[in-house]
């Protein structure tokens, strides 16, 4: 599997905080970032949408409606575009 393109961040911790990530880092012979990297990964598969229903997504308008037109799916229609196996 090919490794995916890294991008350089710069991110400021407490020094006590990065310490212990240090330390933590050496009991398991790996360096901090690797932590910081896991840290990231895991808040994103936790925090994301993926997966989400689309009662929890907000409207997008597409501008240009006529007027009283909806631009959200109707209940009706949400559940018919899911089975359909559409990705988002």
């Amino acid at each position: 599997m090919a490794q995916a393109l890294m991008k350089p961040v710069t991110i400021y911790f407490q020094e006590l905080k990065y310490l212990m990530f240090q330390q933590m880092a050496a009991r398991q012979n790996r360096k901090a970032a690797e932590l910081v990297r896991d840290a990231m990964d895991e808040y994103l598969e936790n925090h994301s949408q993926s997966g989400a229903s689309l009662d929890s997504w907000s409207p997008v308008s597409l501008g240009g409606l006529k007027t009283g037109a909806s631009d959200w799916l109707s209940k009706d229609y949400q559940s018919e575009l899911l089975d359909s196996g559409a990705k988002f």
